[in-house]
């Protein structure tokens, strides 16, 4: 990655090993720049940046406040009692092998109608992708079209689910099967929300080089649609998208870009560290939490109107979840899991049963919990994780 994306990290050595944080030398160029996209990884930072808060400075010249946050090292779930009863707190609830790969993106409409995609990169000339879909008796595959590639979302929009991932993949859910559309770009896609059927945003970029993507789709045919002309010279990929409804969007991404409204009247919002927001996720337009961050997590909250932003001693954070309550769950690197309370900046770190990297949490209004993984910060081939929490 380039130095000014890396930063203290531009001295170490190019290559993690499976769970460490360092990657492999034998890791193509492809493998590391998608590996430091998922794991926003570099170690090398943690001792060097101190626990801060303060309010991400807009193209609005806001005023600027401090906050200070560090995470609670108390302890919110217990072991699983062999009981009969449900296990209590995070359990290990599938583990996929290297034929499916690294578990990316969970979603559904109930926790019974759960939805995991994921993916293997087996080589520079391609992947493969998956659909894991929930069952009375387990994670089954649902077929996908031929040459599918690795996929990095799963969404809703209106009534219609899209998946994207690699190469520009976009697809939908048809009634029987899940049918590609030509996104007309073959950038990366990491994120996919839409308000209605025929209202659907798409991000995407490959965080090296290139300029972000942002994609509409109108019901018919997607199309790029315009970005701020001023965003930071350090943002390459918008990796997140959710909307609270058609009109209150909400757009994550590297160099710290954080954009709200509609497009093209784009709000945009870009914080003074360069360390990426990778997920965004709320429960209206006035409650608002987006997480990222390298080695140090960062935590951002929106009430209608500001950002406020912290960073903290934790590893970074890739996956958020909102409940209707405003509690939110956390979940990042080595495995790390938290809750966040309504309205606060202070999460509460909770048991994990694994170290993997957690790329993604969704919940339900049943309680349950489902948060997703892998071995995405060492080399290929990667395998996954699926945890979930009875509530």
């Amino acid at each position: 990655m380039p130095a000014e994306k890396t930063t203290s990290c531009a001295a170490e050595s190019p290559g993690p090993t499976a769970g460490s944080g360092r990657y492999d030398a034998s890791m193509s160029t492809k493998h590391l720049a998608i590996a430091a996209l998922v794991a926003a990884g570099c170690n090398g930072e943690a001792a060097d940046i101190e626990a801060t808060g303060g309010s991400m400075s807009t193209t609005s010249d806001a005023e600027t406040t401090t906050r200070g946050s560090t995470s609670s090292g108390s302890d919110s779930t217990s072991s699983a009692e062999s009981t009969g009863a449900p296990p209590q707190g995070w359990t290990v609830v599938s583990e996929l092998g290297p034929e499916l790969g690294m578990a990316m993106s969970v979603w559904g409409r109930t926790a019974e109608e759960a939805l995991v995609v994921g993916g293997q990169l087996p080589s520079d000339e391609g992947s493969a992708g998956f659909v894991l879909r929930r069952t009375p008796t387990g994670w089954e595959p649902d077929p996908l079209p031929p040459g599918t590639p690795m996929l990095h979302w799963v969404g809703p929009a209106g009534e219609d689910t899209w998946l994207v991932g690699r190469d520009g993949a976009a697809l939908r859910w048809e009634g029987e099967a899940w049918v590609s559309h030509p996104s007309n770009t073959e950038v990366d896609l990491w994120g996919i929300w839409g308000g209605a059927t025929e209202d659907v945003w798409a991000v995407g970029g490959d965080g090296i080089a290139d300029p972000p993507t942002l994609l509409h789709f109108d019901g018919s045919v997607w199309s790029p649609s315009e970005l701020p002309a001023d965003l930071p010279r350090g943002s390459n990929a918008l990796f997140k998208v959710w909307g609270a409804d058609p009109e209150h969007v909400f757009i994550v991404g590297d160099g710290g870009v954080a954009l709200d409204g509609v497009g093209p009247a784009w709000n945009a919002t870009y914080s003074e560290s360069i360390a990426p927001w990778i997920a965004v996720r709320g429960r209206s337009a006035t409650d608002v939490v987006a997480v990222g961050g390298r080695s140090n997590a960062r935590i951002a909250r929106f009430d209608g109107s500001t950002w406020q932003d912290t960073t903290l001693l934790d590893p970074g954070l890739n996956g958020v979840w909102l409940d209707s309550s405003g509690r939110a769950t956390l979940v990042g690197r080595l495995g790390g899991i938290f809750e966040l309370p309504a309205g606060s900046m202070e999460p509460v770190t909770m048991s994990s049963p694994t170290l993997d990297l957690l790329h993604a949490v969704h919940g339900f209004d049943d309680g349950t919990r489902i948060a997703v993984g892998g071995t995405f910060e060492g080399p290929p081939p990667w395998r996954g994780v699926i945890l979930e929490h009875a509530g």
